[in-house]
């Protein structure tokens, strides 16, 4: 019977480590998307691009204006998906980041239609508000 007792107890204690282990794992992303690093790399590339739109919106090139948001836009999504939405810091980079692409979203409308003064406006917009996000997402721990 002792036998059969420790046998029980082994089990037991197992599967007190599993679960444990399991829900650390589970909780690893803070509940959303994969992480804090992948959104930052992700919020970097988008700051990067939407920043090139200003920059050649500057010049008046409207297409690259287009380009470049689409790329910051891209990058920002990927941001958004990989944010530890939990995290209240990590909830208001994600706030920041859609207003964000609000703004991109018209300067490609902007850039695609030949308007590069508007599509440098609301690129530049997008560049605010992902430094506003950026600001938040260092916090994330």
């Amino acid at each position: 019977m002792r036998k059969y007792t420790n046998i029980l107890v082994t089990i037991l204690v197992l599967g007190c480590i599993a679960f444990t282990a399991g829900g650390a794992i589970a909780d690893s992303d803070h509940g959303h998307g994969h992480g804090p690093d992948e959104a930052m790399g992700h919020l970097n590339a988008a700051i990067s691009h939407a920043k090139g739109a200003v920059m050649h919106g500057g010049e008046g090139h409207a297409g690259e204006v287009s380009k470049h948001a689409a790329e910051s836009i891209a990058h920002a999504k990927g941001a958004i998906h990989s944010m530890p939405s939990k995290n209240p810091h990590g909830a208001e980079a994600i706030s920041h980041i859609k207003e964000a692409v609000t703004h991109l979203q018209a300067a490609v409308k902007h850039g695609d239609q030949g308007h590069a003064d508007q599509a440098t406006s609301h690129a530049n917009e997008g560049v605010n508000h992902l430094g506003g996000a950026a600001m938040h997402a260092k916090e994330v721990h």
